[in-house]
């Protein structure tokens, strides 16, 4: 997903104060504050699940992949049990490269502490083999057959990088919000469109009552509501959202259909968790 939220985040604040809705802007701020990514880019995850393992906190690492897990499904205009699939197989390795790091720092309380937390998800799952519960006592584990390649800079290079590349492209195909089905080359037109409302005495009037709301663009209205200001009625009361809602809502309908149907996942998607399983 390419928009940001920043300005969509500001014009729901910029409303909320214009109404004295204070507590709900507080309440709305306060959400927005817990949620697990600000911004969606696969990098900045990557960064934080990496300092999870590293600070062996196995909870904090546990309640994250969850809250991406629940958004992604939320969001995504995929099968959900092939995309539940796929999330098992990352959660997983992520529960090897967390032990794996444990094991390597010889902590014993963390390695127990990770047992402790996941012996019953994991006993329930087949890739977890019966082999992973033994490899705390296993001596020089990175000579084992089973576990050497878990071991190698290959096998984690591979698995941070297949799943930076799924995040991103869950992303950029997930579906958008009405208020952001507006393409980024009409969102400054929006924006400037609000600004000259808000500086004026009076509410903007539309040029003309009986304009085709599918074929008139953004830059073709502002230019008519700036010439149309000298000739305003009195008695008309026309808002900003009456307005867009009523010349652009069908325009953003059909952008919002096809966003829905070009955001179905290509084939190739699923499979970029390439790392050995």
């Amino acid at each position: 997903m390419a928009t940001s939220f920043t300005c969509i985040n500001d014009l729901i604040r910029d409303y909320f104060q214009y109404r004295n809705l204070t507590s709900t802007s507080r309440t709305f701020d306060n959400e927005l504050s817990k949620l697990p990514f600000a911004q969606y880019r696969a990098d900045l995850i990557i960064e934080r699940l990496t300092i999870h393992i590293h600070q062996f906190e196995i909870n904090n690492l546990i309640d994250y992949w969850t809250q991406i897990e629940q958004h992604l499904l939320s969001t995504l205009a995929i099968e959900s049990q092939r995309l539940i699939d796929v999330f098992k197989k990352v959660r997983i390795n992520l529960y090897r490269s967390y032990l794996i790091h444990a094991v390597q720092s010889s902590k014993m309380d963390k390695i127990n502490e990770f047992f402790e937390r996941l012996t019953k998800f994991l006993q329930q799952t087949n890739e977890w083999t019966k082999e992973w519960f033994t490899l705390p006592f296993i001596k020089n584990p990175e000579e084992n057959s089973i576990f050497q390649v878990y071991f190698s800079k290959q096998w984690n290079e591979l698995f941070w990088t297949s799943l930076q590349n799924f995040l991103s492209m869950a992303f950029f195909h997930m579906s958008q919000p009405l208020m952001c089905s507006m393409d980024e080359d009409n969102s400054q037109t929006f924006a400037d469109l609000i600004n000259l409302q808000l500086a004026m005495p009076k509410p903007l009037t539309l040029s003309s009552s009986n304009m085709n709301p599918s074929k008139i663009s953004f830059a073709e209205t502002l230019e008519d509501e700036q010439l149309s200001l000298t000739e305003q009625s009195p008695q008309s009361n026309v808002t900003i959202f009456s307005k867009l809602r009523s010349k652009f809502m069908p325009n953003m309908k059909q952008n919002q259909t096809a966003t829905s149907q070009d955001s179905l996942m290509p084939r190739n998607l699923l499979k970029t968790i390439a790392c050995p399983l």
